[in-house]
């Protein structure tokens, strides 16, 4: 959402009450999780949705339009709300807070100020009700993820929320709650990857997922997961990048065994759409050079670049396809 405001939305400004667009929005995003936990798609709709005036929110179940200029108008209120609070000028409680920043966030992913204040008050509340922390910790989860896969462009690969996210779970695991990773991964990172592609914060925090102590998953789950992810969208570096992570931290486990079959398995979809983009290639050449990788499976990766490029008719994927096999070479002699 852009941040620019236009004559008309600064008009309307000075003729409505923000205050009632800041209540009908923090109630929304302040509600309670749904039973089956669906987080919130939220999406920004600007002036040609012609909604009545007053009305500056439409919700269909987990699906919520936020009209801009109501937004706008929210996040005036809610950051007078805050910098009330961090002048020590007001008495609002937690509740008010969790809803002012709130609105602050959806408005600017990158209010740092917003974010850290949330974060406080957190710390605040588990050291209060220690007795219900998962709960605690849960709704904020939940308030994150759906900014970040909602249709929002700049939530999905903010820095702030995945930063913020982060915390979240060495929180978590400070407090021994157990991390779900295949569930996070499939409802939370494809996603993001899905709206934002080559989200480089969300595989970045896929990275540091995998990496926590307390994980509960099935790393062939895991794999099989993010293979698929990768096929049905091949042109994507950060999610081919992320495999080969994956695949890596399974060498020493099984001496190259799913390398060498997922190696087998790309090189089949490659020759069958007969696939040219720079991002599969990197991705099969960088695996192919590993010192794991045996003579045959690097003979077929000859082949079926050789196949391809014979066929092949675009310069610059000729050029892709060559570097990719000379680099290849190169690294796998030297590996």
């Amino acid at each position: 959402m852009s941040r620019a405001l236009g004559k008309h939305v600064l008009a309307a400004l000075q003729k409505q009450d923000p205050s009632a667009a800041y209540q009908a929005i923090s109630e929304v995003l302040d509600s309670p999780r749904t039973t089956d936990d669906s987080l919130l798609e939220i999406e920004i709709l600007g002036s040609s949705h012609g909604l009545p005036d007053g009305v500056y929110v439409l919700q269909d179940g987990p699906a919520v339009g936020v009209l801009k200029l109501g937004l706008v108008m929210a996040f005036l209120v809610a950051r007078k709300i805050l910098a009330a609070h961090l002048e020590a000028a007001s008495t609002k409680t937690d509740d008010e807070l969790f809803a002012a920043t709130a609105v602050i966030l959806l408005m600017d992913p990158e209010y740092l100020t917003a974010a850290n204040t949330r974060k406080r008050m957190i710390q605040r509340q588990l050291l209060k009700h220690s007795d219900s922390y998962e709960e605690i910790l849960l709704k904020e989860k939940h308030f994150i993820d759906s900014l970040l896969t909602s249709r929002l462009h700049r939530h999905t690969k903010s820095p702030t929320l995945w930063s913020h996210r982060r915390w979240l779970f060495q929180t978590h695991a400070s407090l021994h709650v157990p991390t779900n990773v295949l569930s996070d991964l499939t409802n939370v990172i494809f996603v993001a990857g899905e709206r934002h592609p080559r989200n480089y914060y969300a595989w970045c925090h896929a990275r540091f997922l995998v990496g926590l102590g307390n994980e509960q998953w099935n790393q062939d789950d895991l794999l099989e997961a993010v293979k698929t992810w990768c096929f049905k969208h091949h042109t994507d570096i950060s999610g081919w990048t992320f495999l080969y992570f994956l695949l890596k931290r399974r060498e020493s486990l099984d001496n190259g065994a799913a390398s060498s079959l997922v190696l087998a398995e790309v090189l089949t979809l490659v020759e069958s759409l007969r696939l040219t983009n720079e991002s599969i290639w990197v991705f099969l050449r960088t695996l192919t050079a590993g010192s794991l990788i045996s003579d045959t499976d690097f003979d077929r990766f000859i082949g079926v670049n050789r196949d391809i490029l014979e066929t092949s008719v675009d310069e610059t994927d000729g050029r892709v396809m060559e570097a990719a096999v000379n680099w290849c070479k190169t690294f796998r002699m030297n590996g």
